[in-house]
């Protein structure tokens, strides 16, 4: 009965208009409740600028609503949004830029409005937790290469900057909390991005200059004003904003860090100011986390142990109030290296990333990536197992995500039609349709020599590929035979304007793993083109051992005796896998210049003596030559796996090991322990040769395991 008049009192007041703003949940319940988000980036925050001068009124409201898609990604719709639901992601980010859409007086286009409140409802009716805030208005200014300023952001952290551009700032704001005022606690706010100095000096003011105590306290403060603007205008705003969880950024949103003896990363948390809020417990803080994998899982795993334990202290514990990386990925995971060069680590991390974090109740935002271009477009994942990774990483292993992927296709129409190529209309084959293919795949254009409409030198036909940066022009091979950047087609041919063509373009295995991070593109001169199709054919997966594995470190470096490479792997590391634990060894033979062979050495890791160790169950003592060893030859990527007997194997658990070498690029380290098939032994040569697991050479295989390409086959 008593609960009925509750509900009777709470409805009479509804209809009498009085009822006050609803009580939000704390900030440190709504950033538990967040639990794993993403970034919808590089969409509603695109944008280019053609006036760059802040001066002239043309600065402001430069783009219609296209610019959603000036990036290169596609219209945001509510399915990829459900997409990313299914996925397991409970909070979405939604990165928007502004000053692109505000008049010289500082009013947002009403189209534009209605734009960022679609996409805000396409986020909140899913029943996701969404933050909206103020994006590329601050960041790095950028200069050509005769030093003319040709992108500008406005709000800097900058004392002046602050006082002429406060009001601006205030009116932009009050105009987004004046449209979402009404909007439930899942919806929250965020101040500003990434804030730089008046220098565009990222990490902290002054970064890469000679060092200024006093520019930097007056950046810092700036920063604090501005958070405290906005805090002051939303609360003002009245309605739910009266207690709606709002966000705020440290200088360039750093996480801070030591660099040696520089300690002034430190300073944008330690000089963070929590503004003055007259709703208690509603104010978060807000980080970005970009760190380098490079070194090998162990090292970006100690690094973010250190990371997590600083932002504690810096931040939770100083201010007493909740935190969520609001970006995080790795130092690479715009270019996609890091996910397609060392796939392993990138997995590792990221599920170390966001396991550390729930630790610590912090909420994850990952930056893009996971579904890109045209994935988005297709309700895709291009790095499905990166999604996976993450989601399960918060829910737990036995969480059930749905993760759709695009099926490889034995034939990928990527354009048909009529579109005549001139120097400049260029065909973009995204980087994620060749996420999953091998270096086997082709791409087949069809089209007609078009070019009697010009004269003397121009009277001709071309093709080229670029990467899609536009950063080189791409060597390629046509029946065989290897074109240097560009295909003369008539003179290739003997042909003449009119005539059809079907050619099919084949690319060695570097470039097409480039095109895996950069994509392609290719672009023409007297051609009219009819059809372009990716013969894309699947990439193998890797063998699967079985066994626990741990990549200890990856990259690209030189060994030799001079100035190579040394890498020390610690006896704890050794300990972590067990006494059987194998060390296996991704490396590339590289004989140029002065090294005239190749050898692997081992030593204790005091560098007290060589242990000896075993490949393929050969004993060897020190060293070895991987050419001698497994018949590769100079350029050969090989696999090499070594144990050690159990004497050995207890020196090793007291000292580690420490490797070096000669004539060889070291790729990968692995640490695993074994379990079923493992490959001891790997040689991939680009001659198709096979070889047996003991790295001889066979040319007629009948019966057994043998290895060609670099993968392994069984021969019945």
């Amino acid at each position: 009965m008593k609960k009925r008049l509750t509900t009777l009192f709470a409805l009479l007041m509804i209809v009498c208009g009085t009822v006050k703003a609803q009580d939000f949940e704390s900030a440190t319940d709504a950033v538990k409740n967040m639990g794993v988000g993403w970034n919808l980036g590089n969409t509603l925050d695109a944008n280019n600028q053609t006036v760059s001068d802040i001066t002239n009124d043309a600065y402001w409201g430069q783009q219609g609503l296209d610019s959603e898609t000036c990036w290169g990604q596609p219209y945001t719709t509510k399915d990829f949004i459900q997409m990313m639901k299914k996925a397991g992601f409970t909070a979405i980010r939604v990165p928007v830029t502004w000053y692109n859409h505000l008049d010289k007086d500082g009013n947002v286009n009403k189209e534009w409005m209605k734009r960022v409140k679609e996409v805000v409802d396409y986020v909140i009716s899913e029943g996701l937790y969404c933050i909206l805030n103020v994006h590329h208005d601050t960041g790095a200014d950028s200069k050509d290469a005769n030093g003319k300023l040709t992108g500008y952001h406005w709000i800097k952290a900058d004392a002046d900057n602050y006082t002429e551009n406060m009001d601006r700032y205030v009116k932009l704001w009050s105009q987004i909390a004046e449209e979402f005022k009404d909007y439930g606690q899942t919806l929250l706010f965020e101040a500003y991005n990434e804030m730089l100095d008046a220098n565009s000096c990222w990490n902290y003011p002054t970064f890469g200059m000679d060092f200024d105590a006093d520019y930097e306290k007056k950046s810092l403060e700036a920063v604090n004003s501005y958070a405290q603007s906005f805090v002051s205008t939303v609360r003002l705003s009245g309605g739910n904003n009266a207690t709606r969880n709002l966000i705020v950024n440290p200088y360039a949103a750093a996480s801070g860090g030591v660099w040696g003896n520089n300690t002034h990363p430190q300073d944008p948390l330690e000089q963070l100011v929590v503004p003055t809020d007259e709703s208690k417990d509603h104010l978060i803080v807000e980080v970005h986390s970009y760190p380098d994998i490079t070194k090998g899982l162990s090292s970006a795993k100690s690094g973010l142990d250190w990371t997590f334990n600083n932002l504690k202290e810096k931040i939770i514990d100083r201010l007493n109030v909740p935190l969520i990386i609001g970006e995080w990925g790795t130092s690479n995971v715009d270019n996609g290296s890091d996910y397609i060069d060392r796939r392993e680590t990138m997995i590792g991390f990221c599920d170390y990333f966001v396991k550390k974090a729930k630790e610590y109740n912090i909420a994850t935002f990952y930056w893009m990536g996971l579904s890109d271009g045209n994935s988005r477009k297709e309700l895709v994942f291009n790095q499905p197992d990166l999604a996976e990774t993450i989601t399960k990483a918060y829910h737990g292993d036995d969480y059930k995500g749905e993760y759709p992927t695009k099926e490889t296709p034995s034939e990928g129409v990527i354009f048909e039609g009529e579109q005549q190529l001139e120097w400049g209309t260029a065909i973009n084959l995204a980087a994620d349709l060749f996420t999953n293919l091998s270096s086997t795949s082709t791409v087949e254009i069809t089209y007609t020599e078009k070019f009697d409409q010009f004269t003397g030198d121009e009277a001709n036909s071309y093709l080229q590929f670029w990467y899609n940066d536009w950063s080189e022009m791409i060597d390629f091979i046509v029946d065989g035979q290897t074109i240097s950047q560009t295909l003369e087609v008539n003179n290739y041919y003997n042909s003449v304007s009119g005539t059809d063509h079907v050619t099919t373009f084949a690319f060695d295995e570097e470039t097409f793993h480039n095109f895996k991070k950069k994509g392609m593109l290719f672009q023409g001169h007297g051609i009219l083109l009819k059809k372009v199709v990716l013969n894309g054919v699947a990439e193998e997966p890797e063998p699967q051992g079985g066994g626990d594995s741990e990549v200890f470190w990856e990259g690209d470096e030189m060994m030799d005796w001079n100035n190579g490479i040394q890498l020390t792997v610690p006896a704890e590391n050794f300990a972590a896998h067990g006494q059987d634990v194998r060390l296996t060894l991704q490396y590339t033979i590289d004989m140029n210049g002065d090294s005239d062979y190749n050898m692997i050495q081992l030593f204790y890791g005091d560098w007290s003596t060589n242990p000896s160790f075993i490949i393929d169950g050969q004993t060897i003592d020190k060293e070895f030559r991987p050419s001698d060893l497994n018949g590769a030859g100079n350029g050969d990527a090989c696999t090499t796996t070594i144990s050690f007997s159990e004497d050995v194997m207890k020196m090793i658990l007291e000292k580690g090991i420490v490797m070096q070498g000669h004539g060889l690029r070291l790729n990968k380290v692995i640490l695993e322990t074994p379990s079923g098939i493992k490959n001891v032994l790997e040689a991939k040569s680009n001659d198709s040769a096979i070889y047996n697991l003991a790295g001889q050479r066979v040319k007629n295989p009948t019966k057994g395991i043998f290895i060609k390409n670099g993968k392994k086959f069984v021969m019945k």
